[in-house]
């Protein structure tokens, strides 16, 4: 229409009409593309993408391959690096060390003191699910000394493992503490057993020396001599050395065992193993009006609680200081020729937790004025025979879900008949089944409050019901549990402190993070963090290492990494409305010494990885090797994927400049030839 109809193009000259046509043409295909490109046509494209195979290569940085390498370490890294430098032209290569972290950074410090291999394969699966993974290198002595054995990963990554064979198979001379066994915790003045183990190789009809010494400061205390004679050259032998915990707190104790001569290495004859004292062992007075067998029964069911300490004394010739117990329970008491008055009041002023256990003994009217828990009423010297019934809804504490119908089988006790009235904290646990009957008399009953607690057993015979229990079940579960669970509830102290700040634990191996909590509490002892709470750590030789606490949803936490092998002490400390608030405590960082317990080489472990994965095993001037033979593994191949893609047709910028070159062609005709 530009072109035809306007008047201007008709009446230019020949030579310009002879261009019309061609013109009309460019911007015919100009605005009509124009028009097509408004429709937003699409294209569909296929691309495609090559994914290289990865190959993972993993070292073993632990403390174990530092004795394999101390020769020949310089042309190993060497290997190593040639080896990376070869397989990365052609592969995707991923480098790792592990030991006491998975880390992406090859140093060869060779520092690790554990050797975990499954977790680092596990570690390469986890990172490395669904993709294109070849195949894994791993260098190591086939030492672990934590984890499962790694051959149970294999199957779960499916890729062949390389394994590059370090270290030495060699069984060397030597004499070692193989490991000991010990409870980590004991309680002051008792005996407690060591148990060592003694390893020997090549070392028949040689004799050492075992000690034990306790480690006080710089200074070292002899505590046991044990004299060994190796007999063969394949020894082991087990000793069981007894040791008394004389001071609380953490205790340091070194096993040594004499160096033979010629030994390969004496760093496996030397153990050190830390034993925290504890000073906090409850103390329970049993006090009785006469002598009877529950007595002994109970005593043996609270005894099976080591945080317990247990004294039975009879109240005409008890002579002991009261306020010295954390706990008191009163067997037959107060009775007719034992009051017990003056023993009452002060376990009332000095606010002790009591458990009253009835019996023919007690003076009802006396029980009844001690205490306010339970009131009996019309008792005339009559009893009852009584089983117990469990009732439900009680949440002072958990029992086994089968307590109920254990007690519900166990023989009847003799109970006060009179009329029970309970109490306004009382909670009832045990009702009495006379007969038949399911009556509402209380057997036993607890008080729910924060401040002292008391408990009433309303019955005796308890030795009857532990005679019950072992005939029929072998033990005596049932009951050890009732009491148990009763005698801990009494005697747990609440913690009224208004800022608290403490440690997951008092040992922490020299690998392990350090982390703290704190707590503050306002007046009405809700949990708050409105102030900046501080901690400092520090160690034996006075240095102290700041923190300041983060605060949480309502408390204080606080990462303090990793320290060295040394006991420390903190303080917390914390301002809230004026007041100054600190928190002490201790712990101690602990050497491990897994990586100096074996020191020959498994090979034969790293065979099987590699003969059940598919692959190979290389040794140090082999390594060059390992990059042929994973080339020439027909199953480490690049993987193709494809897939399609829509993009708007309006994108491609090709389309633009050919547009614009329609419109600037059109333009230099018509300007060239004097059109408009």
């Amino acid at each position: 229409m530009l072109y035809f109809k306007d008047n201007s193009f008709k009446d230019a000259g020949k030579k310009v009409q002879r261009y019309i046509k061609a013109l009309s043409i460019l911007r015919f295909l100009l605005v009509s593309f124009i028009a097509f490109l408004l429709l937003m046509p699409l294209l569909k494209n296929r691309v495609t993408s090559v994914e290289q195979p990865i190959i993972v290569y993993l070292q073993d940085n632990s403390e174990s391959i530092k004795n394999a390498m101390s020769i020949d370490s310089a042309s190993y890294k060497n290997n190593t690096t040639d080896l990376v430098s070869k397989l990365s032209e052609n592969y995707e290569l991923h480098k790792y060390q592990f030991g006491d972290d998975f880390s992406d950074q090859l140093d060869y410090s060779f520092t690790g003191k554990v050797t975990n291999i499954e977790a680092a394969l596990e570690e390469v699966y986890n990172r490395y699910a669904n993709q294109n993974v070849g195949g894994i290198i791993l260098a190591t002595d086939g030492i672990y000394n934590e984890g499962s054995n790694p051959i149970y990963s294999i199957n779960t990554l499916n890729v062949p493992v390389y394994s590059v064979a370090l270290g030495d198979t060699t069984p060397k001379r030597d004499i070692k503490i193989e490991r000991s066994y010990y409870n980590k915790i004991a309680y002051l003045r008792d005996k407690f057993t060591l148990r060592v183990d003694v390893t020997a190789t090549n070392c028949a009809k040689e004799g050492t020396t075992l000690k034990i010494f306790k480690i006080k400061g710089k200074n070292k205390e002899k505590i046991v001599y044990k004299k060994i004679s190796v007999k063969n050259n394949d020894f082991t032998k087990t000793y069981d050395l007894e040791i008394e915990a004389t001071t609380p707190g953490i205790n340091q104790y070194q096993i040594e065992i004499d160096k033979i001569p010629n030994e390969a290495t004496t760093e496996n004859n030397v153990q050190r193993i830390y034993i925290d004292v504890l000073d906090s062992r409850q103390k329970i007075l049993m006090l009785a009006a006469a002598p009877h067998p529950d007595i002994s029964a109970i005593k043996s069911a609270i005894q099976i609680n080591e945080n317990y300490e247990t004294t039975v004394a009879y109240a005409k010739s008890f002579k002991g200081t009261i306020s010295t117990y954390d706990l008191v329970v009163l067997h037959g008491l107060p009775s007719g020729n034992a009051p017990i008055t003056q023993l009452l009041s002060d376990i009332s002023s000095k606010g002790i937790p009591v458990f009253f256990i009835l019996s023919q003994q007690t003076n009802i009217a006396g029980f009844n004025k001690a205490q306010t828990l339970l009131q009996i009423n019309g008792a005339n010297k009559q009893l009852n025979n009584a089983k117990a019934a469990m009732q439900s809804g009680f949440t002072l504490f958990t029992l086994e879900s089968t307590m109920a119908d254990n007690l519900a089988n166990l023989p009847p006790i003799n109970t006060p008949f009179g009329e029970y009235a309970l109490g306004e904290n009382a909670v009832n646990l045990l009702n009495q089944k006379i007969g038949t009957v399911n009556t509402n008399y209380p057997l036993l009953i607890l008080e729910q409050s924060s401040a002292v607690k008391r408990a009433v057993f309303a019955g005796e015979g308890i030795w009857r019901w532990r005679m019950y229990d072992f005939q029929t079940d072998a033990n005596h579960e049932t009951v050890d549990e009732l009491i148990g669970k009763t005698i801990q509830y009494l005697s747990v102290k609440s913690d009224k402190r208004k800022f608290k700040s403490s440690t997951a634990k008092n040992l922490y191996y020299e690998t392990e993070r350090i982390g703290f909590d704190a707590e503050l509490y306002n007046d009405s002892y809700e949990l708050i963090n409105d102030s900046d709470a501080t901690l400092t750590i520090t160690d034996a030789e006075g240095k102290a290492f700041p923190f300041n606490f983060n605060k949480t949803a309502a408390a204080y936490k606080l990462d303090a990494g990793i320290f060295p092998v040394g006991d420390y002490s903190f303080v917390a400390k914390t301002n809230y409305a004026g007041q100054k608030f600190q928190s002490k405590g201790k712990f101690s960082v602990i050497p491990k010494q897994l990586e100096a317990l074996n020191t020959v080489a498994n090979h034969q472990l790293l065979n099987s990885l590699a003969g059940k994965s598919g692959g190979a095993v290389f040794y140090n001037n082999q390594m060059q090797a390992i990059a042929d033979s994973v080339s020439n593994n027909a199953t480490i191949k690049p993987i193709m994927f494809s897939n399609f893609e829509n993009s708007a047709f309006i994108n491609l910028k090709w389309l633009f400049f050919m547009m614009l070159a329609f419109l600037a062609l059109e333009w230099f005709i018509r300007k060239f030839h004097g059109g408009y």
